[in-house]
């Protein structure tokens, strides 16, 4: 039930388009997706019937082979957040990149192998693509075209084919440069470096250590945003520059002190040291406390990083700061 209201939804929201047309594709799509669910449904609910309260089977293994014409890290990172929906199931990831002529994609499409594969693609040629599909239906091999459907709702919308052209894809442009350029000064000001030119950057992260600073960084300045780091400690205290610096420029990050101990912990150990103040638990709340009473009386947006990952953490400095695209 839960299932179907959602693709009601979904089809509510398909339904607000202007480009909609009856038979289109994505229409097709909703429909064919809302009646292969329910007979999944039928499915599961038949086979839970038949196996009542029976213990854990093992978990079914696939590989999948994410083939792309250039870098395919977009298509890797869509597989890799589709795969972790399927809990009771062992995905192993196999990626094919820059298989950008008919040659390369064709020794690959020949040499695939491991338990119950099944290929997902990127590409754009039509060529390749029929390639894809004749090698995998012979080998009945299921297959999926990923950029396939959203170009064709596209130009279904605008009224204009694509292009089809691999080198709009990663284009040596201004964008490209800015974005060296930004990682060259991410290295630069990283942990306190390159004081002198820190009113240069759109972003200034501060914390205490192993917070995540330097990670976050080169997220960022991969992006193509000049971005410093700051470590505060009890030792150092804050740097003169910053007072110099917008305030709206700058987010300090922060943690729960009990994981920030486990974490500064873990460093000393791999690092043979034995357990000093920078990891006792009383110092680190402390720490933790004063830094973040000093981040309110200077104005700055903080952020919890607990729980975050690098790319959350991120998305929420850009969402506090409120940054367009560079």
């Amino acid at each position: 039930m839960r299932l179907e209201f959602l693709l009601a939804d979904a089809w509510a929201w398909h339904r607000t388009f202007e480009c909609r047309q009856p038979g289109n594709l994505l229409t097709d799509l909703f429909i064919d997706r809302y009646y292969v669910t329910k007979r999944m449904a039928r499915k599961n609910s038949k086979d839970t019937a038949h196996t009542g309260n029976r213990s854990h089977k093992a978990a079914d293994t696939y590989t999948l082979h994410l083939i792309a014409g250039a870098t395919g890290e977009l298509l890797n990172k869509m597989a890799s957040i589709a795969t972790t929906q399927f809990s009771d199931v062992v995905f192993e990831l196999v990626a094919h990149p820059m298989k950008d002529n008919l040659e390369k994609l064709k020794l690959t499409l020949d040499s695939l192998s491991g338990d119950r594969p099944i290929v997902i693609h990127s590409l754009a040629d039509a060529k390749a693509k029929q390639l894809v599909r004749n090698s995998c239906v012979v080998r009945r091999i299921p297959h999926f075209d990923v950029t396939g459907p959203l170009l064709d709702f596209l130009a279904d919308c605008v009224g204009s084919l694509p292009y089809n052209d691999l080198s709009r894809l990663h284009p040596v442009d201004s964008a490209y440069q800015r974005r060296i350029e930004a990682m060259e000064f991410a290295l630069e000001h990283d942990d306190g470096l390159g004081l002198q030119s820190l009113q240069e950057a759109d972003i200034v992260i501060v914390g205490v250590s192993r917070v995540s600073k330097s990670p976050t960084t080169l997220y960022l300045s991969s992006r193509g945003y000049r971005v410093a780091n700051v470590t505060i400690s009890p030792q150092t205290g804050y740097p003169e520059e910053l007072k110099h610096i917008d305030k709206h420029k700058v987010v300090a990050l922060t943690s729960q002190p009990r994981r920030l101990q486990e974490i500064r912990t873990e460093r000393l150990r791999r690092s043979g040291v034995e357990s000093t103040d920078y990891d006792n638990l009383q110092r680190v709340i402390r720490e933790v406390m004063d830094s973040e009473a000093e981040y309110r009386a200077r104005g700055y947006a903080i952020i919890d990083v607990t729980t975050l990952t690098i790319e959350q953490i991120a998305a929420q400095i850009l969402d506090k700061l409120q940054l367009a695209p560079p």
